[in-house]
């Protein structure tokens, strides 16, 4: 289906002169992610697809149908692990095919998502100490000074293991989430005409 104008009628029969749009920059791309991306699955440079969930209308004419087919690429995918950081996913647009077939190139700021947390800022710390003070009189109690020693020691390692397990969450953009891109750099696009 060509690119066409949806405030004039069609041109006489005539021939006809390609029209030249231009795609700017800051231009919102709103889409529907086809498929769920993992901070934990996913790796940097990996390809997904998207759809239009609105048409992409420059200069009264229609450049991109609703439903059309984008595609992805994953920026950046950070598997968490580490006490002192979360997952983190970065996504961004690389193409867009056009109501007269084309497959443009384009490039748009990143999408992040980062993995969610059960422990906020500091709380890591908080929670090994609780832990290990927890181990100390559940020590005490089941056998004097030395179990309340053993017991910190236990209980320091178990809270820095639930710190871990609380920052392992992946980020994750589920499949049909809608997410808004802005387009980073202008691109040039040539009615191709049949």
């Amino acid at each position: 289906m060509p690119i066409r104008n949806v405030s004039l009628p069609a041109a006489n029969s005539e021939a006809r002169i390609p029209h030249t749009v231009t795609l700017t920059a800051g231009t919102l791309l709103p889409v529907r992610i086809g498929e769920t991306l993992s901070s934990a699955r996913n790796q940097t440079g990996a390809a997904f697809l998207a759809t239009l969930t609105q048409p992409l209308v420059i200069d009264g004419f229609i450049i991109a149908e609703r439903g059309a087919r984008v595609e992805g690429r994953v920026i950046d995918a950070s598997p968490a692990g580490r006490a002192d950081g979360a997952s983190h996913l970065e996504i961004s647009l690389v193409r867009l095919a056009t109501a007269d077939g084309q497959n443009i190139r384009i490039r748009t700021e990143p999408y992040v998502k980062d993995g969610a947390s059960s422990l906020g800022t500091g709380t890591g710390a908080a929670t090994i100490g609780a832990g290990a003070a927890i181990g100390a009189v559940i020590g005490a109690i089941a056998g004097g000074g030395k179990g309340a020693a053993i017991g910190a020691g236990a209980g320091g390692v178990a809270g820095a293991g639930g710190v871990l397990l609380a920052r392992s969450k992946a980020a994750e953009i589920l499949v049909e989430t809608r997410v808004t891109f802005r387009v980073h750099d202008p691109v040039t696009i040539t009615e191709r005409l049949n």
